[in-house]
């Protein structure tokens, strides 16, 4: 696997676009839908107005089907990390050579001269229903993620252990947010992502609007457009934690409801609230989440 997929560059310097699938080695979906996408740039006579890159992740962690092999890489964006990975190029574990080297390569595709620039982040999840953005900036109608029609959750980075890339990136001058396609390993997840990414090439003005965008949620499921995080259960290794099974992102729950359990006996719901990312695979710290509408 290429760390660059594919780069297509136009005249203008209009629009940057970088797009980023498997950060999680497990999480492939994203890496098909920039392939999709640029087989449909490449098919067609398209005026490209900046430029659109895609990133493949953690490269080691892909090739062995993993989420990771030494630590989580979407969990290790701080400045001091990062520094120390710089400062020693010679002593470092599987990630964290992923980490330099897409550090190197982001910064100096975001160094280039463009007007906008977006860093998008592709995920999948273990849980069925995953269809949402995790956006970190100001959510109004000028947000171009909020065009997309997805729940959008303003304050995860809040609850997690550790920086995200999407964190990392996110200032002034460049809107960087993840885009969840749905459940790792679903045919339906890469369609939602492929979907996605043209609607937002479109957007963003990269590309001329050539029709109508599809819906990327079933309205009949009435859920929130705005939603922030109020509870995190975390999952520490050798807690033998496991869901109850069943359960969707975004699902209401009861407070006392019975979630999941581990070594200590049964997990309950704290609050109340929607259940977000419950954890159905062996890897990750994040037990479950606990969400509100804003």
């Amino acid at each position: 696997m290429k760390r660059i997929i594919e780069s297509k560059t136009g005249l203008s310097n209009e629009v940057l676009i970088i797009l980023i699938g498997s950060i999680h080695g497990n999480e492939k979906e994203g890496i098909r839908a920039i392939e999709r996408t640029f087989q449909r740039l490449n098919n067609g006579n398209f005026e490209i107005n900046g430029k659109i890159i895609g990133i493949a992740g953690n490269l080691k962690a892909i090739e062995a089907h993993k989420r990771f092999l030494d630590h989580d890489l979407n969990r290790c964006w701080t400045d001091e990390h990062i520094q120390q990975c710089l400062s020693n190029p010679n002593d470092l574990v599987n990630e964290d050579k992923e980490l330099v080297e897409l550090y190197h390569l982001i910064n100096e595709v975001l160094s280039e001269d463009y007007k906008q620039k977006f860093v998008i982040d592709l995920h999948t999840t273990s849980a069925d229903n995953g269809n949402f953005l995790v956006y970190p900036g100001k959510v109004d109608e000028t947000t171009i993620a909020e065009k997309l029609g997805l729940p959008m959750i303003t304050n995860l980075d809040d609850y997690l252990q550790g920086t995200t890339l999407l964190k990392y990136y996110s200032s002034e001058e460049v809107v960087s947010f993840a885009f969840e396609g749905g459940q790792i390993g679903s045919p339906k997840a890469i369609d939602i992502h492929t979907e996605g990414i043209w609607q937002l090439l479109q957007l963003s003005g990269i590309i001329a609007q050539t029709e109508a965008p599809k819906l990327l949620i079933d309205p009949k499921e009435n859920l929130p457009s705005l939603l922030r995080v109020i509870h995190r259960h975390g999952v520490k290794v050798g807690d033998a934690f496991k869901m109850k099974g069943g359960f969707k992102s975004f699902q209401p729950i009861a407070k006392g409801e019975l979630i999941a359990e581990d070594n200590n006996g049964e997990i309950t719901a704290p609050k109340e609230g929607r259940i977000f990312m419950p954890l159905y695979q062996a890897a990750g710290d994040d037990g479950f989440f606990i969400v509100e509408e804003i």
